[in-house]
């Protein structure tokens, strides 16, 4: 079944007490499934806090994050793997059936080269344990696409999958992001395909980043596209308007991608609602 949610930096940049408590009572007030959380800094959640809102407002969360770069998969795979687990951990406490996002680098990172087959030994070898503890908790891991602008590592649909294959574990599952998918795939239906049946996560983001509805994405394309694959996965909205400070830096965004949220929530929201309805998508 078809789970709908935000990421939390539409509503906070950090995910503390305050930012939990606004993010999940707005995710309830707007009938969405999910809240995922950005989990740059999993050591400072506070689980029992977060636990007992999500059960308040019947929200499940999900969680995403990219490496710091100090814990680089490619440049330090163990740091990579001790990262992962402890968020892993802290993913699982909080409720959360997956982690996914740049699991394998640093948002921003590139060699200036295209990747080597080392990198991906190092990626493969920092990532193998960490989905087997995944599949030992009954979650997913989840490899993002993103564009060559913020990684040189894993670009389309097709790498996602190579590089899954590679770690070989039956945990590991494809996140693609219609903003990436918009730069480096030839539509969203050919991505979706070159994923392999793995695609289980979609982000849906403007072309800016911004409120969906307002730019260049076909949205009805994604939509039709998603219905012909069966998808059966989770749908989250990502639209930055409260961004933590490495992400920004990391995805060169430097005005306001929206108004606020409430221009995402109550214009953005509906549209994609319609679309996904109008398609056959959701009921």
């Amino acid at each position: 079944m078809i789970r709908l949610g935000m990421h939390s930096s539409l509503w906070t940049s950090a995910w503390t007490r305050e930012g939990a408590e606004l993010s999940v009572a707005d995710a309830a007030r707007h009938a969405l499934d999910i809240v995922e959380i950005a989990l740059l800094e999993p050591d400072k959640v506070d689980v029992a806090h977060s636990r007992e809102l999500f059960k308040r407002h019947n929200i499940v969360p999900t969680a995403s994050l990219g490496l710091p770069i100090e814990a680089e998969a490619t440049q330090h795979p163990e740091k990579a793997q001790a990262f992962l687990m402890r968020a892993l951990e802290v993913a699982h406490d909080l409720g959360s059936n997956t982690l996914c996002g740049v699991i394998y680098s640093t948002l921003g990172y590139r060699t200036g080269a295209p990747p080597r087959p080392e990198e991906y030994d190092a990626i493969a070898r920092a990532l193998k344990p960490v989905a087997r503890r995944a599949a030992d908790y009954g979650m997913t891991l989840g490899i993002e696409a993103c564009n060559r602008y913020e990684t040189h590592l894993v670009n389309t649909a097709k790498q996602a999958l190579e590089l899954a294959k590679r770690i070989d574990e039956p945990a590991m599952m494809i996140h693609l992001d219609s903003y990436h998918t918009n730069i480096e795939e030839k539509g969203f239906a050919a991505a979706l395909a070159d994923g392999g049946g793995k695609v289980r996560y979609v982000h849906l983001s403007e072309s800016d980043r911004g409120v969906p509805g307002s730019g260049n994405i076909d949205w009805k394309s994604v939509m039709v596209a998603l219905k012909g694959a069966d998808f059966d996965g989770d749908l989250v909205v990502e639209s930055f308007v409260n961004m933590p400070p490495q992400l920004a830096s990391a995805l060169s965004v430097w005005r306001p991608v929206a108004r606020d949220r409430d221009e995402v929530l109550d214009i953005g929201l509906p549209y994609l609602k319609s679309l996904a309805r109008a398609t056959g998508l959701i009921a």
